[in-house]
């Protein structure tokens, strides 16, 4: 995990540094940030940093770390986190589903959203056979154009966005993933004929394969993907069809249920 830089004038300064304390707090892990951390990370004194750490733990964003002198994530995060992660109950709807999909399939089951360039994981339920993924938890992203998740949901935008998103994400999809831009072109046409996704073969996860259905709102815009992960040796041709299909009528009651909620605002 890196840090987002923040542009000058973008935002007032002291938001922008607390921003970046918690992201400094977050690339530390479980091991917690120390001042000497964010002293490398931000280009402010030492008593500006400790009044900005004060601030932060009393509002509950951050919280002292087992070892002294260290500082974690607070649980406000989680609070605010689960509700940003739940535009119009998508994510409380679709968890049960995904445990479902696990159990029945044995396989690694994921919601994602779009979040700009990106897909963001919302959601994962892993079955009896836990596979590899892009993502390592809940709130990984991922540049739109990796996955088949991400394939899904360009798939169900109009030309024009589509095409910007991959111009922009075209260098980091060759560099960082080994993932041709004229292939995720060809993918995501395949997956508006057929109606699911698949990923677009990289050279990070090669034994790793997968299918994603999209969740669209009543104007067909794409408010996520389900996705499943799974080892290329289990995608048989009984089992892809099983998979989709399960997935498949899960989208459609998620959706019946639902009702009016699943609507751009």
């Amino acid at each position: 995990m890196t840090t987002r830089n923040v542009p000058k004038g973008q935002a007032p300064s002291t938001l922008m540094h607390a921003m970046q304390v918690l992201q400094i707090t977050a690339v530390q892990g479980q091991r917690g940030a120390s001042i000497d951390d964010y002293l490398d990370g931000l280009a402010l004194s030492r008593p500006t940093i400790y009044r900005l750490l004060k601030g932060l733990k009393e509002q509950g964003f951050l919280r002292p770390a087992p070892t002294r002198g260290r500082y974690l994530l607070g649980y406000e995060l989680l609070v605010l986190g689960s509700q940003a992660g739940n535009g119009a109950g998508l994510r409380d709807l679709t968890r049960p589903r995904l445990l479902s999909l696990a159990q029945q399939f044995g396989d690694s089951f994921y919601l994602f959203a779009p979040d700009g360039v990106n897909a963001v994981c919302l959601e994962a339920q892993n079955g009896e056979y836990t596979v590899g993924s892009f993502v390592r938890s809940t709130g990984g992203r991922v540049p739109l154009g990796v996955g088949q998740a991400s394939i899904a949901l360009l798939a169900h935008l109009d030309d024009q966005e589509c095409a910007s998103i991959l111009r922009r994400n075209a260098e980091r999809l060759e560099r960082d993933y080994r993932i041709s831009l004229d292939d995720v072109r060809v993918e995501i046409e395949r997956s508006r004929r057929v109606g699911y996704a698949r990923g677009v073969e990289g050279s990070q996860l090669p034994e790793y394969t997968g299918l994603a259905v999209p969740v669209l709102d009543h104007s067909g815009h794409p408010l996520g993907a389900l996705s499943c992960s799974m080892l290329k040796s289990r995608m048989t041709a009984a089992h892809r069809r099983n998979v989709l299909q399960g997935m498949q009528d899960e989208v459609c009651e998620l959706v019946r249920q639902a009702s009016g909620l699943l609507y751009v605002e």
